[in-house]
């Protein structure tokens, strides 16, 4: 199931990600989403969201203080707790679209932005 959704995620056109991190965010987001159609739906959204971000690189939102010259793109995954609540983020820097830092679910397992610092 892991390995599926890091290839899959892994193969769209262009991307430039570390592959240890993309592994990392894949597992994080496996232990978010446990359940095996909930997992799988989560991944198209993180495609789906990638590409979105490929096509605008605008779309994000300006980082702050050490964040700052990254943008985070917020987008709600299949199953947000509230509602409508945009619970996914997807990390590049501002001047590439085409690098992904990171993505994963805003909260869970642990604070999305303290889990990518390291990686700047």
């Amino acid at each position: 199931m892991m390995k599926a959704a890091i290839n899959q995620i892994a193969a769209i056109e262009g991307l430039e990600m570390d592959p240890t991190h993309l592994a990392l965010d894949v597992y994080a987001l496996a232990q978010v989403f446990s359940d095996e159609k909930e997992f799988k739906d989560v991944i198209v959204s993180v495609v789906l969201a990638i590409k979105d971000v490929f096509k605008d690189g605008n779309i994000g939102d300006d980082l702050k203080y050490r964040l700052k010259g990254f943008k985070s793109y917020h987008f709600s995954s299949p199953y947000p707790e509230i509602k409508g609540d945009e619970d996914m983020r997807v990390v590049y820097p501002a001047y590439k679209n085409t690098i992904i830092l990171a993505f994963g679910h805003r909260y869970i397992p642990t604070d999305f932005y303290q889990r990518f610092k390291s990686r700047v």
